[in-house]
């Protein structure tokens, strides 16, 4: 019996730590994943965040160099903002450059030609489709003329903007 004892009760008690530590460890590890996933997930927003800013920066500095001979969209549209992630990166610089004093990128087109859920594709549509310079000129009106009738989007009923718009590109 003495003999018992002495293999069994260090056997038990070996697998009881083997048991108590295959339990609790995956915890830490849980918690090690956690924290590099929180790093990059930072990392990540860090370098949104530096995008937008940047593109808004490009975009302003050209709006302030060329004057009134520059439209916010053509701006926008050097700047690259076609190299955005998502809607609302652009919106937020669309929001920064009218913060800053201009005229919203997409005022006169959006929402009746443009609605905002495709300001991205838009912008990558007029960046890269033949014939269209989105960097000056009217061409861009045009592509959004043509972008609402290929949407199945309904003309606006007031569409003010829109013409004032274009009365303002031609004068420039």
């Amino acid at each position: 019996m003495n003999a018992f004892v002495l293999v069994v009760i260090p056997l038990l008690a070996g697998a009881s730590a083997f048991l108590a530590r295959w339990f609790i460890s995956p915890y830490p590890i849980y918690m090690q994943i956690q924290r590099e996933l929180n790093t990059l997930s930072d990392a990540k927003k860090e370098e949104r965040t530096k995008a937008v800013q940047g593109c808004f920066e490009r975009s302003a500095a050209l709006l302030k160099q060329h004057g009134s001979a520059l439209l916010p969209f053509h701006a926008l549209s050097r700047a690259d903002g076609h190299r955005l992630e998502s809607i609302e990166e652009i919106a937020e610089v669309c929001d920064l450059i009218q913060e800053a004093g201009y005229d919203h990128p997409f005022e006169g087109i959006s929402p009746g030609y443009v609605p905002e859920k495709d300001w991205l594709p838009f912008l990558k549509y007029v960046k890269h489709a033949p014939k269209i310079n989105p960097e000056g000129g009217r061409d861009y009106l045009d592509a959004a003329d043509r972008w609402r009738t290929d949407h199945g989007y309904p003309l606006p009923t007031d569409d003010a903007d829109f013409v004032s718009l274009v009365e303002r590109t031609l004068l420039r």
